[in-house]
């Protein structure tokens, strides 16, 4: 977990610490602001390692500082607090502890009567020695050692004015420490929400329209002048709620008096992995959520999975973690009672897995589905603010994470569908062979790391490299990033080594790998230069091997045999060669020939339809470029007077027609006759 204090991330150690230090500074008479979104694990931080720190400072022998909690949740005037911080106060020494107050037990009725309505707070002069109430209440109690802890700000309905004085008058006039939980960003906006009819009266003033949304009349947005501000003196409805927040928030005069009162403030940032994973497993106060067994083993089991879902749909509220693991617990168990011993039931359960957390945060958020596409036979969908980011769509889980209704039919029928999917993948690209080493994705973070580190990495990278841990699509990456780190003194290897050892490791691959097209970012011409002298062997090797190992694949199909089983074997690779760039040369041209040669019309016909498509695309110079000089050998070979002279007149008009074909494929590209 991570705390930022002034843009820097601190474990949770170095958050307990500087909270142990401000406790322990007599000097410190302000309070601490720890912020975090709703749902971040603030509460959690608190309950499970600030209390018990706190409480392991001794004022005197054996005897630890007093801890109090207070949600400030409903909260809604001092009188209320006052009473509410003092009744726990008295629940924590009389013996109870601090387990009582954290569990929100409500303060006991008559417990105490204090005349608290008497009390005045401002941030201006105190009226009111909040410490002789103390005195009064209970003699021996040393406010100086008390540290209070207000959570839920943000929830307060306090004047937030109102609220600082209170606390000022704790730190200032008490010597009380003040730890504040927030989500600082919607601080005061609670006022907004008070009295709401008669402020979005007051917003919608001057007789302007509410609408869905600002158009021209032809179902098209227009640009405005400014919010609320269409031409017809249209407002859409989120505009209404936008400008009653602007309007009616306290938040800016939350900022404004912040400063008087609080001394630091934390940006509270969990480290999703550490935090799931303890939200699963429990700690030495708390038990996981998840019992052990299969599903719990699943879970800490495709934990990279899950964090990195929970990262691209930009959610870490631990809320909305804790129902979707709960939420697809029944997702799992019923794949797993149908689908277990399927081929593709990791598969299926990754995409379940995904699609279910990206519903479960856009149910909280309430994100709507915006965009919805198809892909084969399945739907893809996109959520609101991410636009460009489609994932494949499962209604099921719609149906079960938003309106709780489940049918194990339509999970079934989900599950069939990723399966018909998953085996038209496997013929059109075959299943990549993945690298296991672990340093060239370590290396990622270099920049944060000291020198030492870096080094460390390196030489592990270069280890795993000579074990043949990586595939040939990691390849490019790894002799950049070695290139930039030596540009940089880091890298002191031979990078050459590098080089022959990857060619070697090509020799020796028995397996078809994919290039990585991805761009590369050359920080400089001289390190472009050598990036490419180093890789052209590499690649040029690469080719010779996918040439011999798509030969002896063709061989097993016998895709030579005749016509159409030429036909067959092209189209079920025509997305293979699309990705390779290359049809040409991935075949056997003598053995082509005599296909050719020995075919009737109507199997010439059928190898030319075998082209066709290949080539069915406009842009063939995107993809194609390798096969000019391929297509051009079989034009001068479809002229040869030996396979002319076969047949009769329709045989030549079928060859012609072949050539003719080719001729205007070297058309597009880019070739002139």
């Amino acid at each position: 977990m991570f705390v930022v204090i002034g843009g820097i991330k601190m474990t949770t150690k170095e958050i307990v610490d500087a909270v142990i230090s401000y406790v322990r500074d007599e000097n410190a008479t302000y309070a601490i602001l720890i912020d975090g979104t709703w749902g971040s694990g603030k509460t959690y931080l608190y309950e499970n390692y600030l209390a018990a720190a706190i409480e392991s400072i001794e004022i005197g022998k054996n005897e630890p500082k007093q801890n109090v909690y207070i949600s400030l949740y409903g909260v809604s005037n001092i009188d209320l607090l006052a009473k509410q911080l003092i009744a726990n106060y008295l629940i924590y020494v009389k013996g109870n502890g601090n387990k009582l107050v954290k569990k929100g037990l409500k303060p006991l009725a008559g417990i105490i009567g204090v005349a608290s309505s008497a009390f005045s707070f401002s941030i201006g002069p105190v009226s009111t020695d909040f410490s002789n109430v103390f005195e009064k209440i209970e003699g021996n109690i040393n406010v100086k050692d008390m540290v209070i802890c207000f959570d839920d700000l943000e929830r307060c309905t306090i004047p937030i004015n109102e609220f600082f004085g209170f606390v000022n008058n704790l730190t200032e006039h008490c010597n009380c420490k003040v730890l504040i939980l927030a989500d600082e960003k919607n601080i005061g906006k609670i006022y907004a929400n008070t009295n709401i009819e008669e402020k979005y009266l007051t917003v919608l003033s001057g007789d302007r329209k509410v609408v869905e949304y600002i158009g021209d009349g032809k179902n098209t947005r227009i640009q405005k002048t400014g919010l609320g501000k269409a031409p017809k003196g249209e407002i859409t409805v989120e505009e209404v709620k936008k400008l009653n927040e602007i309007l009616y928030s306290e938040n800016y005069l939350y900022k404004d008096i912040k400063e008087k009162v609080i001394g630091k403030t934390m940006l509270y940032y969990p480290d999703l992995k550490d935090v799931i994973e303890e939200l699963i497993n429990g700690n030495e106060k708390s038990q996981g959520i998840i019992q052990e067994g299969e599903y719990k083993n699943y879970l800490l089991k495709h934990m990279k999975g899950i964090v990195s879902a929970f990262t691209e749909t930009e959610n870490r509220n631990l809320r909305i973690i804790r129902s979707w693991v709960f939420s697809f617990k029944k997702i799992y168990a019923t794949t797993t009672k149908f689908y277990k011993n399927s081929k593709y039931y990791e598969d299926i359960l990754n995409d379940f897995l995904h699609y279910s957390i990206w519903v479960a945060g856009a149910l909280k958020k309430n994100k709507k589905i915006t965009h919805s596409a198809n892909y084969g036979s399945q739907d893809m969908a996109c959520f609101e603010g991410h636009e460009y980011n489609y994932i494949f769509r499962y209604s099921f889980i719609d149906a079960w994470i938003n309106r709780d209704v489940w049918d194990d039919k339509d999970l079934c029928q989900a599950c069939k569908s990723i399966i018909k999917r998953r085996e038209q993948e496997d013929v059109d690209d075959p299943p990549k062979i993945h690298s296991t080493g672990e340093a060239l994705a370590e290396l990622r973070d270099w920049y944060f790391m000291d020198d030492k580190q870096v080094r460390k990495i390196l030489e592990k990278l270069v280890h795993e490299v000579e074990e043949g841990k990586y595939a040939y699509y990691d390849y490019s990456n790894i002799l950049l990033s070695l290139l930039y780190l030596q540009a940089n003194g880091l890298f002191t290897g031979d990078i050459n080594h590098i080089q022959t050892i990857m060619i070697d490791m090509i020799k020796k691959d028995s397996d078809i790998q994919e290039e990585n097209d991805f761009p590369k970012n050359f920080p400089s011409k001289d390190i472009r230069d050598k990036y490419k002298e180093l890789y052209a062997p590499i690649a040029e090797e690469r080719k010779i091997r996918n040439r011999g190992i798509n030969k002896e694949e063709q061989e097993e199909s016998d895709m030579y045999r005749n016509a159409s089983a030429f036909y067959e074997y092209c189209r079920k690779m025509e997305n293979y060669y699309c990705s390779h760039k290359s049809f040409i040369e991935y075949l056997d041209l003598d053995k082509l020939l005599e296909l050719i040669n020995t075919s009737d019309n109507k199997g010439i016909y059928t190898i030319l339809q075998a082209f066709e498509v290949v080539y069915c695309m406009g842009n063939l110079k995107d993809f194609y470029m390798a096969d000019i000089e391929g297509i051009k050998k079989i034009i001068e070979s479809l002229k040869d007077d030996d396979i002319v002279k076969q047949g009769g007149i329709t045989r030549k008009i079928a060859l012609g027609n072949f050539a003719e074909s080719l001729r205007k494929d070297l058309i597009l590209l880019g070739v002139e006759e």
